[in-house]
């Protein structure tokens, strides 16, 4: 049987320059945020701030008062049982 071991200098490199010790336990944060900046710059992406949660409740609820005054929505004002079963469809059934 033939013996399919490398040797170690094959498998790990040069040891005199080939090893690091590997990635920081935690990494410098100020540093990382920079370099972070820098990358997002370079492909030209353009940093902008998420509106608030609050804000965007109130834009999504904006916009369902818009739909439901216009009619665009149905507002459930009747019963369940009266209601139709399905949604209305603009396709000819």
């Amino acid at each position: 049987m033939a013996h399919h071991h490398k040797s170690n200098r094959a498998v790990e490199g040069n040891p005199e320059d080939g090893h690091s010790r590997g990635l920081p336990r935690r990494p410098d944060q100020e540093d990382l945020a920079q370099r972070t900046r820098r990358d997002r710059e370079d492909v030209d992406l353009r940093t902008r701030k998420s509106p608030s949660p609050d804000a965007e409740y109130q834009a999504e609820r904006d916009e369902i008062d818009r739909e439901a005054g216009t009619g665009e929505i149905q507002t459930g004002t009747g019963p369940r049982k009266t209601r139709a079963p399905f949604p209305p469809t603009r396709y000819q059934g």
